[in-house]
């Protein structure tokens, strides 16, 4: 059972199971709210423009982002410590907090945040066990509540997204990304490669990606699968995106029913890289979503354009990489 605090009311705690509805029209709900203050945001989202290229590449120009946004933490390694002297979550304006989740058989605090620099309407942040302050490093337990977030949503608009750091994370403090995106990307349906057992591979961007089927009923079983995998990236240092979609089945002989597909992409450091101009390549990007700063970009990007990007990031001998993956499944 999960518990849901609102801010800032008395007597507002209630109890919800793991299936009801209602957590996504609180989340909205708060957001507009949240979103009406006149100090909390950065900026409005109200002049945004999308466009589709070659029915494969969603750009989505939000100059604002690129201007007005926090300016991210300088990240110099896989592993770098936390540092309560610079920005994190504990430090956010109450404002700020949508509301928090706890389980029933644990202490830690769950908050959802709105991200002060949205780069859509509902652009959110998860926040893990947010007293405890630990670093923007995957931990399994954080991967199984982010999976259940996923379903308690029940909306496939919904993209959840992690970035590792040396991946474009911009905070070393733990979170995940929620974005709705009303489009159907092409992980979402693309067949995918079988690796072993129950680990496939996404080839369908220019970066291949890991990908795991996730439902209801594999919850725990999966992320314990996928934790595997990040356990060895962060073993060698490997920076990794993780995005979680609704989608079709991956695992052959599956029933018609959608499940959620995670998909984890081994990368290219980018310890020390400047940000583009025009976009950065982080989950959203190497999966097909384009928020893109500069307007004159926006207008001339090309599909080539995108693909010669995104090629520059792919991690290095991917093909030797799933031949060591091999070994723990």
């Amino acid at each position: 059972m999960l518990t849901i605090t609102k801010p800032n009311s008395e007597n507002a705690e209630e109890t919800i199971n793991i299936d009801s509805p209602n957590f996504l029209q609180l989340l909205k709900i708060r957001w507009d709210e949240v979103y009406s203050e006149p100090d909390v945001f950065r900026y409005k989202i109200n002049n945004l423009r999308e466009k589709i290229i070659d029915y494969k590449y969603i750009l989505l120009l939000n100059k604002d982002r690129g201007f007005k946004r926090r300016t991210p933490e300088f990240i110099a390694d896989i592993r770098q410590p936390f540092d309560s002297e610079k920005f994190n979550f504990s430090k956010v304006s109450p404002k700020e907090i949508l509301f928090e989740m706890r389980k029933t058989d644990s202490n830690n605090i769950h908050t959802f945040l709105v991200n002060v620099s949205p780069i859509s309407q509902y652009h959110t942040l998860l926040c893990p066990s947010v007293n405890l302050c630990l670093p923007q490093v995957v931990t399994e337990d954080s991967l199984k509540l982010a999976i259940e977030v996923k379903f308690l949503a029940q909306d496939r608009n919904l993209k959840l997204g992690f970035n590792s750091l040396c991946a474009f994370a911009s905070v070393n403090h733990l979170h995940y990304h929620l974005l709705f995106d009303k489009n159907t990307w092409l992980v979402e349906t693309a067949k995918c490669r079988h690796l072993k057992g129950r680990l496939y591979v996404c080839e369908v961007n220019p970066v291949p990606a890991f990908c795991f089927e996730v439902t209801k009923h594999t919850i725990l079983q999966e992320a314990r699968n996928i934790f595997k995998l990040i356990e060895y990236f962060l073993e060698k240092s490997i920076g990794h995106n993780i995005l979680m979609v609704t989608g079709k089945p991956v695992v052959p002989g599956n029933n018609d029913c959608e499940v959620v597909r995670v998909l984890v992409t081994p990368r290219k450091s980018t310890a020390g890289v400047k940000q583009l101009t025009s976009f950065n390549v982080a989950v959203y990007e190497l999966n097909g979503w384009f928020p893109v700063f500069n307007p004159d970009s926006f207008d001339v990007l090309s599909a080539a354009d995108l693909e010669r990007e995104l090629r520059k990031w792919e991690f290095p001998n991917f093909e030797k990489l799933c031949d060591e993956i091999k070994s723990f499944y």
